[in-house]
């Protein structure tokens, strides 16, 4: 069965229970929650609802009394990283995000979290304008993300709960052929798709619904090539065709709205309350027809 989720972190640096709020009286029964304020994307989605990363019990059941309050069920922790690439080439950093992590999943499972959603790393050289340049190759990028991420996967599960990356812009698995390479070298390693990564390569639809056979969580936010975030009616994404074929793929999870609160949309006028609502509208439509 398909499941429409809002985002708690599509609307700024607010708290859980605003944001929590806001789902609800949108009519959302689900939620993804931001535990990405500790993110390198921190200036686009900074919610971070956990307060005390060491109190597991306290953190969770806070977590967990609160959307429950507003009506909501808990589907991901969208975290991204811990603010360096899982695959970063300075083995202490990567031991930091695995001991952060770790941290995060015991307060995850004792809210009751699905899925935690991280990125697949990147390569840390001069093409990529996200990350310092180290002088990584492809291959050891790669090479270090296939291990940290086989880590991370067995962590999640040992919580009781999968790990999901998000095949996003510039990562190693930008492309759907990298995407499936990655799902295939990582056994339990699930995908989060989002189809707005993908048209920046300015690919069709047909090119990107393979990933649907790796996908256990859907984020949804419009977009056309140069332009990662376009009102609901306005980019190049057919939402109503994703879930006719997520329905035809038998896909049974969770499908996300999923806009985020960049500086460039805010600049336009945006009120992100109002275009999550049209999307949702969308998918609904969509998951009728």
């Amino acid at each position: 069965m398909i499941r429409l989720a809002g985002s708690t972190f599509a609307f700024g640096n607010l708290s859980l229970e605003e944001s929590s709020k806001i789902l609800s009286d949108m009519g959302f029964l689900y939620a993804d929650i931001g535990g990405c304020g500790w993110s390198s994307f921190a200036e686009w989605v900074p919610q971070q609802v956990v307060e005390n990363i060491d109190d597991a019990q306290g953190e969770g059941d806070r977590i967990r009394k609160i959307t429950e309050a507003h009506g909501l069920q808990i589907s991901e922790f969208f975290i991204c990283n811990f603010g360096h690439s899982v695959n970063h080439p300075d083995q202490n950093i990567r031991n930091q995000t695995r001991e952060t992590f770790t941290k995060m999943a015991a307060i995850a499972k004792r809210a009751g979290f699905e899925s935690m959603m991280m990125l697949p790393g990147d390569v840390h050289d001069a093409d990529n304008p996200l990350v310092e340049d180290l002088g990584q190759s492809k291959q050891e990028a790669w090479d270090l993300s296939v291990q940290e991420l086989t880590t991370l996967v067995d962590i999640a599960e040992s919580n009781g709960m999968r790990c999901n990356v998000e095949c996003c812009i510039f990562s190693i698995a930008h492309h759907p052929d990298d995407c499936a390479k990655l799902m295939n070298a990582v056994p339990g390693l699930g995908t989060t798709i989002d189809y707005a990564h993908q048209v920046q390569l300015e690919l069709s639809q047909d090119e990107i619904e393979p990933m649907h056979e790796f996908a256990r969580h859907v984020q949804c936010k419009q977009s056309a090539p140069g332009e990662f975030q376009a009102r609901p009616d306005e980019g190049v994404i057919d939402f109503k065709r994703i879930m006719r074929k997520l329905k035809a793929d038998n896909y049974d999870g969770v499908v996300s709205v999923e806009f985020v609160s960049s500086p460039e949309v805010l600049e336009k006028g945006w009120d992100l309350k109002v275009e999550s609502a049209r999307l949702k509208e969308i998918l609904e439509e969509g998951l009728a027809g």
